[in-house]
């Protein structure tokens, strides 16, 4: 396991690869198979105790999969493990994700007794006809239930919603978001992508990218009026609300990866990755390193900056690259900016609010070969 800088706080990222079923869109390692949980767990233990120079952390997230199916006392072990091998601040930021049909009594006091203060659940739709198509295990009433019992306990609630699905309507949407801003801080609203492999592809599902970027232009205002401010192409938060987890990704900082198919970055020069074979990694939960070029660095910074309403910061490109990113691009920049493509002020550029859902081809045009 690679060492990270220890002038920031890294984030944790655990993944859970286990699911009661699984989603047709799905393209994430997990499986179905419950049988291996222990064997699993036994192992992400063994990893993240020999991780002996961790140092402080500020931000917990454990993704899956459904991390809200595993075994009773599974999440109170992991996070002990965590606490022993990592400095974790008291205002940290931990995450866990769920799905409404495996939010429980149990699975609630659970996260509370071992410091979750932060809980992901994902909804997709509102419409219980489009859920059984994708394969979801939940209706929109069990949502509604889940939602209603996570807020009893947790004032920091995100919710993930897909756009694209077959047979969801604007209405669907609509009501989506409506519902989960009265319990959530946070509201997650992706485009589906139907990857080759999933079941969803193999039935000849594709989406419209025109629908899409409509329903999402529907959705901005939406959002804005229930007082979610966007702070990343796809993500929306009220007031203090942003998770710190993503944050660390769009602004290059460092994060730890544990388990099946995780990654870790070093904040430097280093990734690291796990194997993607869920038994390979209970039997070998060693790291494939990559050291990454300064190319690969500023490709990086770039796409995962511009994906941020924020953008790119002056400042902080000088102090990781040595030099003025205006300088290096001032032709394009120009452009792009005569194009309204992007704003540019004096401390930052970013691309245009209404570019956002269209931003791949614009980002294109200021990476480098």
């Amino acid at each position: 396991m690679t060492e990270q800088r220890a002038d920031k706080a890294s984030g944790i990222y655990i993944h859970i690869p286990f699911c009661r079923s699984k989603c047709k869109y799905c393209a994430f390692v997990s499986t179905p198979d419950l049988s291996l949980q222990h064997a699993y767990v036994k192992t992400l233990l063994r990893e993240i105790s020999s991780c002996t120079n961790g140092g402080a952390a500020d931000s917990v997230y454990i993704g899956g999969g459904t991390p809200s199916c595993l075994y009773n006392g599974a999440l109170e072990d992991i996070l002990r493990s965590v606490h022993s091998a990592f400095g974790i601040g008291r205002d940290a930021e931990i995450t866990v994700e769920c799905n409404p049909e495996s939010v429980t009594a149990d699975f609630i006091y659970e996260c509370k007794n071992c410091g979750v203060n932060r809980i992901s659940l994902g909804m997709q739709s509102s419409d219980d006809a489009v859920l059984k198509k994708i394969g979801r295990a939940h209706d929109f009433a069990c949502y509604k239930r889940a939602i209603d019992m996570l807020s009893r306990h947790f004032d920091n609630i995100s919710t993930d919603i897909i756009i694209g699905l077959p047979g969801q309507t604007a209405e669907d949407m609509d009501r989506s978001i409506s519902v989960a801003s009265d319990h959530c801080s946070h509201i997650s609203v992706y485009a589906l992508s139907v990857e080759d492999g999933t079941p969803l592809f193999s039935e000849g599902y594709r989406t419209a990218d025109d629908d899409i970027a409509d329903m999402y232009d529907r959705a901005l205002p939406l959002l804005e009026r229930y007082g979610f401010e966007r702070y990343e192409v796809s993500n929306f938060a009220k007031k203090g609300r942003q998770s710190r987890h993503n944050n660390k990704y769009w602004n290059c900082e460092p994060y730890f990866g544990f388990g099946a198919a995780a990654h870790g970055y070093d904040g430097e020069y280093i990734r690291y990755s796990h194997s993607d074979d869920i038994c390979s990694y209970i039997s070998d939960p060693s790291v494939r390193m990559t050291v990454l070029s300064e190319k690969d660095l500023y490709n990086e910074y770039v796409m995962l900056r511009l994906r941020t309403s924020k953008g790119i910061d002056i400042v902080d490109f000088r102090k990781r690259f040595g030099y003025c990113f205006r300088d290096r691009n001032s032709a394009i920049l120009t452009r792009l900016a005569q194009e309204n493509s992007i704003v540019m002020t004096e401390t930052g550029i970013s691309i245009s609010p209404d570019r956002m859902f269209v931003m791949n081809g614009i980002i294109e045009e200021l990476m480098t070969d």
